[in-house]
This record gives structure tokens, C-alpha cells and sequence, in this order.
């Protein structure tokens, strides 16, 4: 089992990238981070992502659920169980969106958050893809 780190004393920022991250290797689709600490009082960091499908939607919003309490850090409150289209994961500065295709295209919520305000991912994309080939190169 690799080394857990403990997530309960992190920034939101990096706590918004771990999940990012964890996210990506679960393969999440149209994933991207927004920091709007200036720009509302609501939370510092969105992530949003979209699964394939309800039954991918409830898996992503478990496996960072999941995550986080192994690393001593709860969610606040997750919402949306009951459709399984868009599950929100509440972390209070961090708040993860997970849609299906037809709820994100449909509430269009990264268009009500400033577009300066999404951050590049490429770096963290890179330590995914990164981990993963060190894992395929073990096998």
C-alpha cells in the first residue's frame, strides 16, 4: 500500500488537487479546477468533473469520499444521491461537482465561473499519466 498522506491540515489548493488528481485516475472526464477565492465567499476551489454514466457519477463522488476520510478529512455533506446526474461532494473551501453529460451540458455551471478563473491542469494530468506508466512498467 503507498504511503498515505494526511490531508487533514492541507490547503484548500492542494486538497483541490489531490482530489483533481484521484479524479483523473479514475478516469473523470472534462475535468477542470476553478479558483475563485476572489471572486465569492461560497468556497475557494470547484472541481468539476463528468462521468459516463449515473453508476460512474456515484462511484467518482464515493472514491473521493472515500479518499479524503482515509486521509482524515470528511466531506461536510454530499447532495444529490437521489438521480445520481449531478452529485455534489462538500468540503466547505473545496466543493467537487460530479455531472452525467446530459446535467453538466444542461446547467452549464463552468460558464457562471470566471474564465480566468480555471486553473491549468497539465501538471497534475502528467503526474497521473506519470504514475501510471511506472505502475504498467512494474506489471
Amino acid at each position: 500500500m503507498e504511503n498515505m498522506i494526511s490531508l487533514k491540515d492541507v490547503s484548500a489548493e492542494e486538497l483541490a488537487k489531490e482530489i483533481t488528481k484521484l479524479l483523473l485516475e479514475k478516469k473523470a472526464q472534462n475535468v477542470k479546477l476553478f479558483d475563485v477565492r476572489e471572486k465569492t465567499s461560497v468556497t475557494d476551489f470547484y472541481v468539476n468533473v463528468t462521468g459516463r454514466s449515473g453508476t460512474q457519477v456515484s462511484a467518482l463522488a464515493d472514491d473521493v469520499a472515500e479518499y479524503t476520510e482515509e486521509r482524515d478529512r470528511r466531506p461536510l455533506r454530499i447532495e444529490g444521491r437521489a438521480g445520481n446526474s449531478w452529485l455534489l461532494v462538500d468540503y466547505g473551501d473545496v466543493i467537487v461537482n460530479v455531472f452525467d453529460k446530459p446535467s453538466r451540458e444542461f446547467y452549464n455551471f463552468d460558464r457562471h465561473l470566471p474564465e480566468e478563473s480555471e486553473l491549468d491542469i497539465s501538471e497534475l494530468v502528467c503526474e497521473v499519466d506519470k504514475k501510471f506508466e511506472i505502475n504498467n512498467a512494474k506489471e
